[in-house]
């Protein structure tokens, strides 16, 4: 029981960490014109859906024998980290394709809007608290023991290595000019392939 109330501990400081930067990278996106941002709030997003998946698994797996589940339940533990992983390719398709979509209309001659620096600011934020959480998160899971917990560490970590793509691909759109501005939708494909890493 103990275990369990820790790993709704980790994993709560998790999830407020990620309704705070969600919330403030779709404004950021939002207000400033960023398709790499708004990928990014997407990203936060899966990982706010894999706090909560873990509780309720953990809730689960923590349960014990009963007459249909001779050996407990832990492999409801397991179960929590497929649907994690299919949840983030799903997500990180789309973002790739819409990346893709904005590329392709900036080639055949359309203006892409450049970023503000409020998205630059928001991707900034984001390295430095999702890789505090990262390494809070993994701590907890090795000392628990706990796959669920170790799997949302490392979306803690992607998160962090998506916005740093994102930083670069914002503040060369913000920073080089007009024509540089492709970079935006470039950083929105890059986050979506670090969603796709296992």
């Amino acid at each position: 029981m103990e275990r369990q109330k820790e790993i709704y501990q980790v994993t709560l400081v998790g999830g407020v960490v990620n309704v705070v930067l969600l919330v403030f990278k779709f404004v950021a996106g939002i207000l400033g014109h960023s398709a790499a941002m708004v990928a990014d709030a997407v990203h936060s997003l899966s990982d706010f859906i894999t706090d909560i998946i873990v509780i309720v698994f953990v809730h689960i797996s923590g349960k014990p024998q009963d007459k249909s589940h001779d050996y407990g339940h832990g492999k409801y533990e397991t179960l929590a980290m497929t649907i994690i992983g299919v949840a983030l390719l799903v997500v990180a398709v789309g973002i790739v394709y819409g990346g893709i979509m904005k590329i392709v209309a900036w080639a055949g001659g359309e203006q892409l809007v450049a970023p503000g620096t409020l998205a630059l600011w928001a991707a900034l934020l984001s390295i430095v608290l999702k890789e505090a959480v990262y390494h809070y998160s993994m701590a907890k899971a090795r000392q628990l023991q706990s796959q669920a917990v170790e799997a949302n560490a490392w979306h803690h970590r992607s998160d962090a290595l998506s916005s740093v793509g994102t930083a670069i691909g914002i503040g060369g759109a913000i920073f080089l000019g007009q024509r540089w501005t492709v970079l935006d939708p470039v950083a929105s494909i890059i986050v979506g392939l670090f969603m796709l890493e296992p």
